[in-house]
């Protein structure tokens, strides 16, 4: 039996947030949530919660009905990314008061937050109050405070968005292998692609009105069903302009307003001409760009001069912002390269990684 159903859930302000929303997350899976800012992830929290009344569909737990339950009777353990610690109490009372307030002996509540502040570092804080610690430590008690409940359903709301880099890459593993994640559903909210890629069994994409796309990461990532899945995981963004497509000596390419053209693959010419629509939007990965010396072979890729714009060099590798035919284009290249403003670049791409996007309503056409 599942862990966690939303089934058909509505919630809207001013305008729906959240539009007919349908949800599975199994028992011992860790589901992320991954979109932008302000588009509804911690409301669909906030709503599995109870903190939320619906505007319609139900929330079921376990099997069981709990849409009309109280926040206090669902047995829901929630991190909010602004801590919401008790001022007054101390990190250790923060962490144990979900403990507490189910009456369990003395004994046991200090090991089990004894055992989650080792795990997160903050052993050695407990005696202090939230106005005593730094905000990525505030963030640990919460994040502390919602793992000793073992609850039926975790709620984590960019639960380590605050922490240093080297505490969030520890956590990312950690969070991997701790058992009490493992024993209930999982749903974990962020804004970062890389985080929800490392961590999620499977991934959800937030847009308007919901989730967008859900699968596992690596097939979200490779098959984006739309163009706004596609522009939200990857950093930098995917390279994404509009053209029209055109017969070209027996193929088909694809030409923007600048006049910047492409081929188009054979393995994908005929789903496209069987479309009978000449507007399209391109996506290409900046990963799948190469910059190669001149006089290179092509090898199955087509090869074409750029000038650059920019290039920032970021440690384990670089981004080259070039020019094209006047359209712009970003590129990842390799942590010794080094390129000058309008510096002229040759550039490879396999069109066999391109995607192509409905001009209407940017769905994927090759899916």
């Amino acid at each position: 039996m599942a862990n966690l159903e939303l089934i058909d859930i509505c919630k809207g302000f001013a305008e729906p947030v959240i539009d007919r929303l349908s949800l599975t997350v199994e028992k011992g899976e860790f589901f992320v949530v991954v979109g932008p800012s302000g588009i509804g992830k911690t409301t669909l929290l906030r709503c599995v919660a109870g903190l939320e009344s619906l505007d319609a569909g139900r929330v079921v737990i376990d099997g069981k009905d709990l849409t009309r339950v109280p926040p206090y009777q669902r047995k829901v353990a929630m991190t909010f990314e602004s801590y919401a610690l008790y001022p007054h109490l101390t990190v250790f009372d923060n962490i144990a008061s979900p403990l507490k307030a189910r009456g369990l002996p003395k004994a046991e509540i200090a090991q089990r937050v004894g055992e989650v502040a080792r795990l997160l570092r903050i052993d050695q804080l407990l005696g202090r109050r939230p106005h005593e610690v730094s905000g990525g430590q505030k963030q640990r008690t919460a994040l502390g405070r919602t793992l000793v409940a073992k609850p039926d359903v975790f709620l984590l709301d960019e639960p380590i968005s605050h922490l240093d880099a080297k505490i969030r890459h520890e956590l990312r593993r950690q969070f991997h292998e701790l058992e009490e994640l493992r024993q209930v559903a999982t749903i974990y909210v962020t804004h970062d692609y890389a985080e929800a890629l490392s961590l999620g069994d499977r991934v959800g994409v937030m847009g308007p009105g919901g989730l967008q796309q859900i699968g596992p990461p690596r097939e979200v990532f490779d098959r984006p069903g739309t163009l706004f899945v596609a522009r939200h995981l990857g950093q930098p963004s995917i390279n994404a302009f509009d053209g029209v497509l055109e017969e070209n000596g027996g193929g088909l390419q694809v030409r923007s307003e600048t006049g910047f053209a492409l081929p188009v693959a054979q393995a994908h010419a005929g789903r496209l001409r069987d479309r009978n629509e000449r507007e399209i939007t391109v996506g290409i990965r900046p990963q799948f760009i190469d910059v190669v010396d001149a006089g290179v072979a092509a090898d199955g890729r087509f090869l074409f001069d750029a000038r650059v714009d920019l290039h920032e060099a970021l440690g384990a590798n670089g981004v080259l912002i070039a020019k094209a035919d006047g359209q712009s284009l970003s590129v990842i290249t390799s942590t010794s390269a080094a390129f000058e403003p309008d510096e002229p670049v040759r550039l490879a791409v396999d069109p066999n990684r391109f995607h192509y996007f409905s001009a209407d309503l940017g769905h994927n056409v090759l899916l």
